[in-house]
């Protein structure tokens, strides 16, 4: 696509001794925090459903990722080109009753395949090695509960028994000594139950809090 090469070209030009002195001067751990930024915005744009805004910032992801890329290839690691070649083999080979012969016909199995499919291609031993240790807690642990059903498959979440356990916790919480043991127990229930139930805990509790933030005034 034309209008992807552009924008690589720039970008290579603004990296060059051509170029920009702040592109330049820039490092990969800079674009840790630039990429968490760029990702929560485009997050909120989508939530408020604003389709030109999302648009500008799904443009500054672009530039972010193209610009790890293109830092990578600058120290020999790696090129954009095999960036690409690697995610759409992935796709093909995560895809096999699009792209092959077998037989997957819902969103659930398509997902346990993938998930399966993932774990034995990257040798993981337990689902601590599939985390992503520096996303938000509720996000974290909504993984962990994907993956976790994912393995025991047919095992239906008892609710009721969930649910009594977070009301044992927090009748338990104004006499326990160590609160924040006690209360990281209920939470990580709480986001068992969403998980169970198909709700993100993660965006309903921002939701939440930037509604209630709207109506604090100083």
């Amino acid at each position: 696509m034309k209008e992807f090469d552009r924008l690589v070209k720039i970008i290579k030009l603004l990296r060059s001794p051509k170029g920009c002195p702040w592109d330049r001067a820039q490092k990969i751990h800079n674009y840790k925090k630039f990429l968490l930024e760029e990702a929560y915005e485009l997050i909120d744009e989508i939530n408020q459903d604003r389709p030109e805004a999302v648009k500008e910032e799904l443009g500054d992801l672009f530039i972010i990722l193209v610009v790890l890329a293109q830092m990578f290839d600058e120290k020999r690691k790696f090129n954009l080109a095999q960036v690409l070649n690697g995610v759409s083999e992935k796709l093909i080979l995560r895809h096999p009753h699009v792209f092959a012969q077998e037989k997957l016909k819902t969103d659930k199995e398509v997902l346990a395949y993938w998930i399966k499919h993932k774990a034995k291609h990257k040798k993981r031993r337990t689902i601590k090695e599939r985390l992503p240790r520096m996303a938000p807690a509720l996000l974290l642990a909504d993984i962990f509960f994907k993956e976790h059903a994912s393995i025991n498959k047919g095992k239906k979440q008892d609710n009721p028994r969930l649910l009594q356990k977070i009301k044992k916790g927090m009748a338990s919480l104004s006499k326990c000594r160590d609160k924040e043991n006690v209360l990281s127990e209920i939470v990580f229930d709480i986001t068992n139950f969403a998980s169970a139930n198909h709700i993100d805990l993660e965006n309903a509790l921002r939701k939440k809090v930037i509604k209630e933030a709207d109506k604090a005034a100083y």
